[in-house]
């Protein structure tokens, strides 16, 4: 045995993840963490931990001389860096080897070389690996702009020095490419620390199929089959499954020998993932190499029965893999959900706040590392869960997946769930024909994606703002008899007025928008009972159960099937802060965040459609827009601050 203590440097879900792996081969744990994350889960079950810095993932979980202090005042002999972070990042796998040290990964000067995009693909052309037409090592805008002319619109911007869909744009002319450029070098360079682009040609309608590969330091190397990670948005995935409903067993085998060729021609050790782009007519193109553990690594694991962290530990320790290309065998469908902390009501932008309450789904597999009490951050990704179901079909799969997402529950922080579970519902992914433009191409405010708070909804929030069941063992009237609300979940405004029937029953008054103007829905509460913070109300002879969870006393959380609403007492019944002509529009922040640009200065004159500045929140850059052609009468924030959602940015005379 190399190593008994393992270090893992990083947080949260894959964190734990990484721990009980350990533990269950009999190592000692060491978790890090940093000022936010002192009384996280990760930190608690592990059997030693050691403080790291500030918040800032840079002042911490980015922090190579603290990961270093840490493992010499644990005691720790080997480091396992989880995903994101400094997972890909070879300058930490060297530090770590010349400190004497074990990394849990492959060397790094494999890292290095299948960390840049352009480097990676030169390397693997030589192994006779496919490969997106494409130019790299351009630093000059100009001739970048010149190969983009000569490869032929449309054309993706990528950061050459990482993944996961930082940095990517695409253009689809010479305009929209010189937009992209100075967005897609600022993200490279805040998430890899290097600005350095490359030039792909976009292959539209295409699936996102990657394979995983895991690999000794013997020289045996094997293919565990194909995820496909097609379900995106903005490049990020959402929906992973296996096996791919696009990849025929012929397909299946193609792609899985030229993964274990490219392994054996870069001398790859541990697990990693090929990314693959596959067309219309089944070519595949290799896109990226992932030297790490994959988010979606659960998904190979229910189909195939192996462990990929417990085996990542063993090749660490020298082990030889013990397995041959036929021993590998799928069985059934797995399929993931990435839940997020993101508003997909506002432009998905991402979310914080503290966890209300937080309901595991039971029959599947969870990664997470919620719990009551947490407190979500804008310093680190906006993931916050892994839902992972298996079926002997894919439709069980389906089934329970969206079952989940009723069942299980995530008060006090919105997040992607309704989303995802009209996202597996709709027919062209129960077809097995979504591509990675799917989601590009759909109206998010049409009746498949957007949700109306139904009836029961409506009545639970109106009860719990006017003080039941916290203060009452039985429905009562609040003093004035009514509750003023602004429903923020889509934007709308609602009044809620409670009264009481003859025969002692409730009805519940709502009207949208102005009450002079609104039409009204009349809801009749035929009977509430209370179980602990449940409600379960009988409308209309139906009785259904809703989650409830206040937020203060003038928030109320209330959770309907996979919908979540978050109900705010309103002091006024007031229409949306648009403005009008002649009045200064206010541009609030939309997510809490840092501003890394202003593009304005007070007096300038701007257009609706002109960026006026740019927020950075977990890892995704924002452009705001003004919005209204007018003068900005001010500008209430500089480059560098820290801001939190519905802070005042600027103000727009129009």
């Amino acid at each position: 045995m190399r190593f008994d203590t393992l270090l893992v440097a990083n947080r949260g879900e894959i964190a734990l993840r990484v721990i009980r792996a350990a533990r269950a081969q009999g190592l000692r744990t060491v978790a890090v963490y940093s000022d936010a994350d002192a009384e996280s889960r990760h930190v608690r079950e592990a059997d030693m931990a050691v403080h790291i810095g500030a918040a800032p993932a840079h002042a911490s979980y980015r922090n190579v001389e603290a990961l270093l202090r840490a493992c010499a005042l644990s005691g720790a002999q080997a480091v396992h860096p989880g995903y994101g972070f400094l997972s890909e990042n070879a300058a930490f796998a060297r530090a770590v080897t010349q400190a004497g040290l074990i990394f849990v990964g492959p060397s790094a000067e494999v890292i290095d070389l299948m960390g840049n995009k352009a480097r990676a693909k030169e390397a693997l052309r030589h192994a006779d690996v496919p490969t997106v037409p494409g130019a790299q090592g351009l630093s000059d805008d100009r001739e970048l702009a010149a190969r983009a002319r000569a490869i032929g619109y449309p054309v993706l911007l990528k950061a050459a020095a990482g993944g996961g869909g930082r940095g990517m744009r695409l253009a689809r002319d010479e305009a929209e490419l010189a937009q992209a450029l100075p967005l897609a070098r600022s993200e490279a360079l805040g998430a890899f620390g290097s600005d350095e682009l490359i030039l792909e040609k976009a292959i539209l309608g295409a699936r996102h199929v990657e394979i995983q590969v895991l690999c000794d330091e013997h020289g045996n190397a094997l293919h565990l089959g194909e995820r496909d990670c097609s379900l995106q948005r903005r490049y990020q995935k959402l929906v992973e499954e296996s096996p791919s409903p696009a990849v025929s067993p012929a397909l299946r085998e193609r792609m899985g020998a030229v993964a274990v060729r490219a392994c054996q021609a870069i001398g790859y050790v541990g697990a990693g993932t090929l990314e693959f782009l596959v067309d219309a007519a089944g070519d595949f193109y290799f896109m990226e190499m992932n030297t790490r553990l994959q988010v979606e690594h659960g998904v190979t694991e229910l189909v195939t029965g192996i462990d990929l962290v417990q085996w990542q530990l063993r090749v660490a320790q020298g082990e030889p893999l013990g397995l041959r290309q036929e021993d590998v065998r799928s069985r059934g469908h797995a399929m993931e959900l990435r839940v997020c902390a993101e508003d997909p009501g506002a432009g998905f932008v991402p979310q914080v706040g503290t966890v209300l309450r937080w309901v595991e789904p039971p029959g599947l597999r969870v990664d997470t590392a919620l719990e009551d009490g947490l407190e979500i951050t804008p310093h680190y990704d906006s993931m916050l869960a892994k839902y992972l179901a298996w079926g002997e079909t894919r439709e069980e799969c389906i089934r329970k997946l969206m079952r989940a997402c009723e069942a299980g529950g995530l008060l006090g922080v919105r997040s992607n769930l309704h989303f995802l579970a009209r996202a597996i519902d709709h027919p062209e992914f129960r077809d097995g024909g979504v591509t990675t433009g799917f989601l590009a191409g759909q109206d998010m405010t049409s009746g498949h994606w957007r949700a109306q708070p139904s009836e029961h909804a409506l009545a639970a929030a109106a009860l719990a703002l006017a003080g039941w069941p916290a203060a009452h063992a039985r429905p009562c009237l609040a003093a004035q008899g009514e509750v003023a609300l602004d429903d923020a979940s889509d934007g709308a405004s609602r009044l809620l007025r409670i009264s009481q029937q003859a025969d002692g029953g409730l009805s519940v008054d709502a009207w949208e928008g102005h009450v002079a103007e609104g039409e009204c829905r009349r809801v009749r509460i035929e009977a509430a009972h209370r179980r602990g913070d449940d409600l379960a109300l009988v409308v209309g002879g139906l009785r259904r159960s809703l989650r409830v969870a206040m937020e203060g006393a003038d928030a109320a959380w209330v959770q309907d099937g996979a919908s979540v609403w978050r109900f705010l007492r309103a002091t006024r019944f007031a229409g949306r802060d648009d403005g009008q002509a002649g009045q200064a529009r206010t541009l609030r922040a939309p997510m809490s965040g840092r501003v890394i640009g202003v593009e304005v200065r007070d007096g300038d004159r701007v257009t609706a459609q002109q960026t006026v500045l740019v927020l950075e929140s977990m890892k995704m850059e924002m452009s705001i827009a003004a919005g209204a052609a007018g003068i900005v009468a001010r500008v209430a924030v500089a480059a560098g601050d820290q801001v939190s959602t519905g802070q005042v940015l600027m103000e727009v005379q129009q």
